[in-house]
């Protein structure tokens, strides 16, 4: 395989001193609800916290062993419950998202067009992808409630939708390694979402949002109550929760996306006999606007395919041939480029563009209740219970079926007009190659509906001396259903799609007149000119089924901590944590007959069945050292039912040698052990475009099969953090904080599928175990490829995560100001695979793969102003800028020639700034009993997404940037 070829990115970007100290300078914006480890406030400021952290022990995530405050090695970051309002976010991740830490992979704008978690939304730590980020609700792994599917949402996540917003006390967020105290998942941390069990009052909030442009309609209602019983021994919580956001237009209800930018891979390559590229510099890739499908039309083509064509072909002047609604030809508009694969710009059929039916957001319906008890038995004893419910229903509409050159039409069609057939027979042509897109079918539409149950009964008891224990039991379940309505079935179009005559005049599928059985039933159709199917609805009727997959995701896990401390050392109290747990992950899963087959166009395939039994035992000692400082160690022990025992550890030190100056660090291996679906999970279809060499490099559109591996073993991960915090306390300064942490975390086996095309040049350059996997006809053509997951390669990540906050009175007014600011710089983000090494920190173009790539810096920063009466905040998000594929060179960077393969006529991505700005005003307020009204502007100046291509979405990265734009929320919230 030729090497690729990779070009530094821009110099501006580079992360050295002057770029952290610009991300230093600039974080200096945010909100007290967003803080990295709180302080309090000083003393001789009467306005109080909205945060408060307690004095007394606590126990905080990142470690299983209590202690006073927030003080740790490893960097914790805290929203707090009054940014989640101020933000009226619908759920916690709308919060999350925010921070510069992660990235927002799986949303419902993100999941629109796939339809396997649709409108999920995950927590994504550092861009590793939502299966690498452990999420913990009242500090425990809850069951997973997403599936296997070809959507950025990771298999075995947590959809945060089905977590309360409204009873979230606060969110903990561990950017670091986690795994020796909570075992599997926390390579690139943790997200503790704690919810609030003391409640005492009722609350709730009603509220509504729209779009600017007039969709995006969301309505959101919650209710919880929360009372002390048998003189205060006993607590009982309850609450639930409702929104219904109805989604928004396709992409092209914008102006950024109208114009349908997308790639288009230059034809004129040296050594073509054709110099018009190198005459007129145009590179190997360009980016146009009014990009069609090549290979394929509304009403039927004849399309132009890579490689030689055949002669008899271009005699018979078929070739690049055009069928009209009435199935009368003309020329194919090509436009000014013909790209090589199957794009093209300028002209073409523009019922055929690639973003039609998509919507932007996808509609999402939820409902979550949530329950919590508990009661004293004893001044030592305590038992609770608790339970959840949520669900969450998604749809979407999907891509029309498109048959991108890939079918085959014979001389004696039935439909065939007469002129194509008399050319076809004056050239011998036996058959002729044909695309289309099928609109007169319509497109799928999917339904996904998630409902989670999870139940938890356990105990806190006091034991000797300041020991505590900790135990509960934990069942959770996941029940999936989806159904996939007007879905082509490939075997039946190519067997609708063979017409002839039965001899008496009748137009009969061929597969019927010869008796084959698998075409039973079949009713012809007229590919040639649109609306043919649509007046025979017995035909469509044929064609199409509906996709059915149910899926139940069960989790049992039995669990008990003690911790407490062990003796006094030399300069404190030594303290210790133990504990055991047992999980068992299990699914069971189904699907109708045709998805068993693999037969739909797009579809979940066969079902899944699997278990994986977990054992765990883990210790965690504090040691403190002289006065201000400690270290830290936790090591766990782990035996999978599927791939044997490993061991994660982490140790950190933790110096203060000033009360205003404290000095971090940590050291730990951490893992992902494959999840039900990577190992177990179904084989499911897709097609992908692949050069075959075997063909000259002709682009061949073969079946893709994806699949689990029960060989496969966990990740490893090796991580360092190492930061310090300032916290002066002189004057007006006591008030100002400041921490900055660099981390590098290293993966390696890490769990993933090589792709299509690096199968197919593997196995045509000797590489004998991959030829296994491809199928390919008598005529060389590929038509299957088997890419299931494997372990390999290797992933790194290196950068700093910056923030700073500074809080003062306002007098004129009363109350106080508040500036935050939160950063995150990138350094690195490398992955080493069989397809090559790739830097993608930098890359703000549309996401290809997992890891996609990250901006080198994003700023978030954070004015609030706050008192009895009101609350006003504006939020600034800073994008860095960034190029549009890190595998590709453009003319703004070093080494650039048109004539390099991975040229591009622009890889530039500008940097990109949001304003949003949010207001409440309690119209009455005594104690801390009030009624707020609140209102919310998201991207309040209304800015468009930078234009950039390709992506399934649209012309636009929708992970990095808004593409709803301005959005606005109302509503009122009471406490009483």
């Amino acid at each position: 395989m030729p090497a690729l070829i990779l070009q530094p990115r821009l110099p501006a970007f580079a992360a050295g001193a002057s770029l952290r100290a610009l991300g230093v300078s600039l974080a200096l914006l945010a909100s007290p609800a967003l803080a990295q480890e709180p302080a309090p406030l000083p003393q001789d400021t009467a306005v109080p916290q909205e945060e408060p952290v307690s004095e007394e022990a606590i126990v905080v995530t990142g470690s299983r062993i209590a202690r006073s405050g927030f003080d740790q090695p490893t960097p914790v970051t805290v929203v707090g419950s009054d940014q989640i309002q101020r933000q009226a976010a619908v759920n916690v991740a709308q919060v999350l998202n925010d921070l510069p830490s992660f990235r927002p992979q799986a949303t419902p704008t993100t999941n629109a067009i796939f339809t396997n978690n649709i409108g999920a939304s995950t927590a994504d730590l550092r861009g590793l992808g939502a299966n690498r980020t452990l999420v913990l609700v009242n500090g425990r792994r809850v069951v997973p409630s997403t599936v296997q599917g070809g959507s950025f949402a990771s298999a075995g996540a947590v959809d945060l939708n089905m977590i309360p917003a409204s009873l979230i006390q606060r969110a903990e967020v561990v950017t670091g390694g986690a795994s020796a105290a909570y075992g599997s998942d926390a390579v690139a941390g943790v997200v503790n979402i704690l919810l609030d069990t003391r409640l005492n009052g009722i609350t709730g909030s009603a509220q509504y949002g729209i779009n600017d442009v007039g969709d995006g309609k969301q309505y959101m209602l919650s209710l919880a109550a929360g009372t002390g019983f048998a003189g205060g021994r006993g607590h009982i919580v309850a609450g639930i929760e409702y929104s219904d956001d109805k989604g928004s237009r396709d992409c092209y209800s914008r102006d950024w996306c109208a114009q349908s930018y997308n790639t288009v891979s230059n034809p004129y390559v040296a050594g073509s006999g054709n110099t018009r590229r190198v005459l007129e510099g145009q590179p190997g890739v360009l980016i146009l606007p009014n990009t069609r499908t090549a290979t394929a039309a509304e009403n039927g083509l004849i399309p132009r395919l890579p490689g030689p064509p055949n002669p008899a072909l271009i005699a018979s002047g078929l070739l690049g041939m055009e069928f009209r609604p009435d199935g009368t030809m003309v020329p194919h508009d090509y436009g000014a480029y013909y790209g090589v694969p199957i794009f093209q710009s300028g002209g073409g059929d523009p019922q055929q563009a690639f973003y039609m039916n998509f919507p932007i957001s996808a509609p999402v319906e939820r409902l979550n209740g949530f329950a919590h008890a508990e009661f004293e038995l004893s001044d030592v004893v305590t038992i609770f219970a608790e339970g959840s419910y949520g669900r969450v229903k998604g749809s979407t509409l999907s891509a029309q079926r498109r048959d991108l050159g890939n079918l085959t039409i014979r001389a004696d069609n039935a439909y065939l007009p007469d002129s194509v057939a008399n050319a076809m027979a004056a050239n011998g042509l036996a058959t002729i190659p044909f695309g289309r897109v099928w609109n007169d079918i319509g497109p799928q539409r999917a339904e996904v509906t998630r409902e989670t149950y999870r139940a938890v009964v356990g105990l806190n008891a006091k034991m000797w001396g300041d020991w505590t224990l900790d135990a509960y039991y934990q069942f959770g379940r996941t029940d999936y259903s989806q159904r996939g309505y007007n879905t082509t079935i490939t075997p039946r179009i190519n067997f609708a799609m063979d017409a002839v005559d039965d001899g008496s005049g009748n137009i009969v599928c061929r597969g019927v007149r010869d008796g084959v059985a698998a075409a039973a039933g079949c009713v012809p159709i007229n590919p040639f000119g649109n609306g043919s199917a649509i007046t025979n609805p017995a035909a469509v009727a044929y064609v199409t089924g509906t996709v059915e997959q149910d899926t139940r995701l069960t989790q049992n896990v039995v669990a008990a901590t003690m911790q407490g401390t062990l003796f006094e050392g030399w300069a404190g109290a030594i303290k210790g944590a133990t504990g055991v747990e047992f999980r068992q992950d299990l699914a069971r899963g189904d699907a109708d007959p045709i998805s068993r087959a693999l037969q739909f166009y797009t579809g979940p395939g066969s079902p899944i069945s699997g278990k994986v039994d977990v054992f765990e035992a883990f210790g965690e000692l504090v040691v403190p050292l002289m006065p201000g400082a400690e270290v830290n160690g936790a090591v766990r022990y782990t035996d999978y039912s599927t791939s044997g025992d490993v061991i994660t550890w982490k140790v950190g030190l933790d110096v203060a040698p000033l009360d205003w100056l404290r000095f971090r660090g940590t050291r730990s291996r951490d893992i992902r052990a494959p999840n039900l679906f990577e190992l177990f999970g179904p084989t499911q279809t897709s097609f992908q475009s692949v050069p075959n060499p075997w063909r000259g490099g002709a682009q061949d559109l073969p079946m893709v099969l994806l699949g689990g591996n029960t060989t496969l073993v966990p990740e490893e991960a090796d991580t360092w953090t190492v930061g310090v915090v300032l916290q002066p306390n002189i004057g007006s300064a006591g008030r100002l904080r400041l921490s900055v942490d660099y981390y590098d975390i290293k993966l390696e086996k890490a769990v993933s599928t090589l792709g299509g095309a690096v199968i197919v040049n593997g196995c045509f350059n000797g590489v004998t175990e991959l030829c296994s996997l491809i199928t390919r006809s008598d005529t060389d053509e590929i038509t299957q490829i088997v890419n299931r997951n494997i372990n390999l390669g290797s992933l790194t990540t290196r950068g700093w995560d910056v923030e700073a906050s500074y809080t003062l009175p306002f007098d004129l007014l009363g109350g106080q100001i508040s500036l935050r600011g939160l950063a995150t710089i990138v350094d690195d983000l490398i992955t080493d695979s069989a397809s090559g090494r790739v830097n993608r920190a930098g890359m703000n173009g549309s996401p290809v793969s997992l890891p996609s790539g990250v901006p080198d810096y994003t700023i978030n920063g954070y004015v609030t102003y706050t008192s009895d009466l009101a609350t006003l905040q504006l939020q600034v998000r800073h994008i860095s800028s960034g190029v549009y594929n890190a595998e590709l060179i453009g003319p703004h960077q070093d080494g650039y020639d048109p004539l390099l393969p991975n040229s591009i006529s622009d890889n530039y991505i500008g940097a990109w700034t949001y304003f949003n700005i949010n207001a409440g005003v309690n119209v009455w307020k005594r104690g801390d009993q009030k009624l707020e009204i609140f209102g919310v502007i998201n991207n309040l100046f209304d800015k468009d997404p930078p234009k950039d291509a390709p992506s399934s979405f649209g012309p636009t990265n929708n992970v990095l940037y808004d593409v709803l734009g301005r959005a606005y929320r109302i509503g009122a919230r009471f406490k009483f």
